[in-house]
């Protein structure tokens, strides 16, 4: 530890998350990161924006440390619930399932992450598709996206997700 950390001023801690941003791994180029932020991001074609229910979605990117090999790496998983079922969302979710693609998680503090920045997350088995049973049931999916970083969850300057946000598909 280079420094330390005082967890009782914080009461801010807001949990879950608003949005997730997502484009293929293979269409980022004029990456910069500084101090473990995205402060320049070039993204080749069309990005695709989930504006997701509070409450609901979440990610998780524990550090994994295996003493006796001496490796270290991040495994990162989002979970994301999508309360809509439709043809085209199933054919949206069979694409997804066919790419290793990077997210640009929005926070519900606002703040901005990165998951799969290095290697993409893809489709996990962990999803699932429900019609529910009850009329208070959700119908719709939960979409899991798996993968494994060597470096910890960047943030992502303001300014890179704003210009971001202006080549999603379809326009909302």
């Amino acid at each position: 530890m280079i420094a330390g950390y005082n967890d009782r001023t914080c009461t801010n801690g807001k949990g879950g998350i608003k949005s997730v941003l997502l484009f293929p791994l293979g269409a980022m180029s004029g990456v910069t990161v500084l101090n473990n932020e995205v402060t320049a991001l070039t993204v080749t074609g069309e990005v695709f924006l989930y504006k997701l229910k509070s409450n609901l979605s979440s990610y998780t990117a524990p550090i994994k440390v295996d003493k006796n090999n001496g490796t270290l790496f991040y495994e990162q998983s989002l979970s994301m619930i999508i309360a809509s079922d439709n043809k085209e969302l199933r054919s949206e979710i069979h694409l997804l399932a066919q790419n290793e693609v990077v997210c640009l998680v929005e926070n519900a503090d606002g703040t901005i992450v990165a998951l799969g920045f290095g290697e993409g997350l893809q489709i996990a088995d962990a999803n699932e598709y429900t019609s529910g049973v009850l009329k208070g049931d959700r119908r719709g999916h939960v979409i899991v996206l798996n993968g494994m970083e060597n470096d910890e969850v960047p943030d992502v300057a303001s300014g890179v997700y704003t210009t971001l946000l202006l080549q999603q598909s379809p326009v909302i």
